[in-house]
């Protein structure tokens, strides 16, 4: 039998974005899982929260409590203690996932023997002004040396791999630490041929402001003729994550075409 693989959200106040990724797990094809929403939020946003996971059938769900003054690498060991599944996978509330996204990784992992597995490229949506744009850390002339996205990972249950939960990584980077710490002492697979499985999503409330999320985007944008030549692939994923068209998709070099709504 595969493993069970629990996805560890953390969900405070947003319930429009929780409602968007319960969604996404609700649709995973990997049949073999688990949620687990830790939240800081009030008894009323908690039964909020227990309401969209009714409202979208996911029994094999589970809400935990915690205190609003922990930070974000003591949230994360909650979510990670709190997990019944040999493989854990980061769920954030911010983004989304493909339906495979999940099987995909676990299929990787499982045929490699690795730790853990992280994406390299993925698209990254600017809500504010309804830009999506096709990010990869490989594919660039000055590749750096984690060429990943920390919030793709999916691993194997193993207590050496914690967050961190004092000094500067305790709040800011604690998934940054984590991936360190793994890629010294574990077998890390970064995967290149998995893209458009993911798709991370500025909103303006994240963790880190828009200047990181434009230093991103300046340095990780495919280049407006890559993204032009799949304009079809792109399309068909941008069609299977729950984002409303239109979105206008950009190159490195700007505007490259507009993502409607199928006729």
């Amino acid at each position: 039998m595969s493993p069970v693989a629990s996805c560890l959200m953390l969900s405070r106040d947003r319930l429009g974005p929780a409602r968007r990724a319960i969604g996404c797990y609700r649709r995973q094809t990997y049949p073999h899982r688990e949620l687990v929403i830790v939240s800081q939020g009030t008894a009323r946003y908690r039964a909020a929260l227990a309401r969209c996971l009714a409202e979208a059938d996911v029994p094999d769900a589970r809400i935990v409590p915690a205190d609003p003054a922990l930070r974000l690498g003591a949230l994360r060991n909650l979510a990670l203690d709190a997990a019944r599944g040999a493989l854990v996978c980061v769920w954030d509330d911010d983004d989304c996932s493909r339906p495979d996204r999940l099987q995909r990784q676990v299929e990787r992992l499982d045929a490699g023997g690795f730790d853990a597995v992280f994406l390299s490229s993925y698209l990254h949506l600017s809500e504010p002004d309804r830009v999506l744009r096709w990010l990869d850390h490989r594919n660039v002339q000055d590749p750096p040396e984690h060429p990943l996205l920390p919030g793709t990972m999916l691993m194997r249950r193993d207590a050496r791999f914690r967050y961190r939960e004092t000094g500067r990584h305790e709040h800011h980077g604690e998934d940054w630490a984590l991936m360190l710490d793994l890629r010294e002492r574990g077998r890390v697979h970064i995967a290149d041929d998995l893209a458009l499985l993911y798709l991370y999503t500025f909103h303006g409330g994240n963790t880190f402001s828009r200047d990181h999320h434009e230093r991103m985007w300046r340095r990780f944008s495919r280049p407006s003729s890559v993204v032009a030549a799949h304009a079809g692939e792109l399309r068909a994923a941008l069609a299977r994550f729950p984002v409303a068209p239109p979105v206008d998709v950009h190159g490195a070099e700007g505007f490259v075409f507009t993502a409607k709504a199928a006729r």
